[in-house]
């Protein structure tokens, strides 16, 4: 197998033989040479139907013929200038207005953004603490992971955020609308309300951390009914590239160099590759219906359901939830089970030609790629296969 020669080439040299943990499974990661629309093939020769999609940004499939033109016609005349484009002004003012943003400052990763809106929100407020749920991922930063500075409560549970923010020493509250880091969790009723009307009552800057959810469930960020203080945005606003944005309300964002003196600045960022195909992969979104994309992924969560595990699904994202009680938050999530389920359906579809994440806390992606077809057979295949393992 070509694969397994080439991880053992890759593990001498990146730490695991990867350059992100993700990408590692038992006994070796396959290799993949190339993509197109919904599928993808690996070095040794092996289709799969993708519902990884790089971990969400690929929401138009592999190699979009329009995104791919555009990146190429870009490459002509220049990759690199250290100065603006009219490109990155132009993808500017389509986040800016389907988003609600005031403001925004383009970066090149989500971790990147939401790391820069949790220092820009400590150096406007003066306070030093960040609030954040527990199994939200925000990037591998310090400000992802509970500490002197970091503290943790449940997501949905109103009373303990009210409790937090009443002593007013925290800077911003982060979360993402809907958890797509432990699979997928949703907001029940009222509780982003909540989060917006405590962090506003105590005087807390409220992040909704949308580089999953933005430009997914629809033409748009997902929170915008609630109007947060900052979003943070990625994968998908980049077109299959590096790019993501942090933005909002113009009070805060002015204090960003050079109007103001908030330092942050980046070599690579709104670069003209990623923002040229940026603006390519959001024109073609802004003509598409979302319709599709909801009913399609329904489908995929009504085949999954009927192996009797619990489904929690948005337009564009499902995940399946080994419980017998509704999941509202991570902490009603046995990992343990998760891991040992996984082990054993993982491998299964993998060999069935569908690649899903190696790990039961990511989520499941589906794209404007994907036909009804693909969804049944590929949906059967891992609900029969669940349903074998649920039940022994």
């Amino acid at each position: 197998m070509k694969s397994e020669k080439l991880f053992n080439k890759a593990i001498k040299i990146f730490p695991g033989g990867v350059n992100s943990p993700v990408r590692y499974y038992s006994p070796y990661p396959r290799f993949i040479k190339g993509g197109k629309g919904q599928k993808i093939w690996d070095v040794d020769g092996n289709f799969y139907d993708d519902y990884v999609l790089a971990y969400g940004p690929l929401i138009l499939g592999h190699a979009n013929k329009t995104i791919s033109r555009a990146i190429a016609e870009r490459s002509q005349k220049g990759t690199m200038f250290g100065a603006p484009t009219e490109e990155e002004l132009k993808l500017g003012e389509i986040i800016s207005k389907s988003a609600k943003l005031d403001m925004l400052r383009f970066v090149n990763s989500g971790g990147e953004a939401t790391y820069h809106a949790l220092r820009l929100s400590r150096f406007v407020t003066k306070r030093k603490k960040i609030l954040k749920v527990k199994g939200g991922y925000h990037g591998t930063h310090d400000f992802n992971y509970p500490g002197e500075f970091v503290k943790e409560i449940d997501f949905n549970d109103s009373q303990s955020l009210k409790n937090e923010l009443s002593s007013r020493e925290y800077a911003a509250f982060i979360l993402e609308p809907v958890m797509g880091n432990v699979g997928v969790v949703l907001p029940q009723d009222g509780y982003l309300q909540d989060v917006r009307e405590y962090t506003e009552k105590f005087g807390t800057i409220y992040i909704s951390d949308e580089v999953i959810t933005g430009f997914r469930t629809k033409f748009g960020i997902y929170s915008d009914k609630y109007e947060p203080d900052l979003v943070t945005l990625g994968k998908i606003i980049g077109g299959g590239t590096p790019l993501a944005a942090y933005g909002g309300k113009e009070e805060i964002m002015k204090n960003v160099k050079p109007a103001g003196e908030f330092k942050q600045a980046g070599t690579y960022s709104g670069n003209p590759l990623s923002v040229t195909a940026g603006l390519a992969a959001l024109r073609i979104l802004s003509r598409k219906d979302y319709g599709k994309l909801n009913y399609l992924s329904n489908v995929a969560a009504g085949i999954l359901e009927k192996s009797g595990v619990r489904v929690n699904m948005v337009t564009g994202m499902l995940s399946m939830h080994f419980s017998s009680e509704e999941v509202t938050n991570y902490s009603r999530i046995d990992l343990k089970l998760y891991y040992q389920i996984w082990s054993k359906l993982f491998p299964y579809v993998l060999n069935s030609g569908i690649f899903i994440a190696p790990s039961p806390e990511e989520t499941m992606f589906i794209s404007f790629s994907h036909t009804l077809k693909d969804i049944t057979r590929d949906m059967d295949i891992i609900a029969g296969r669940v349903e074998e393992i649920w039940k022994s």
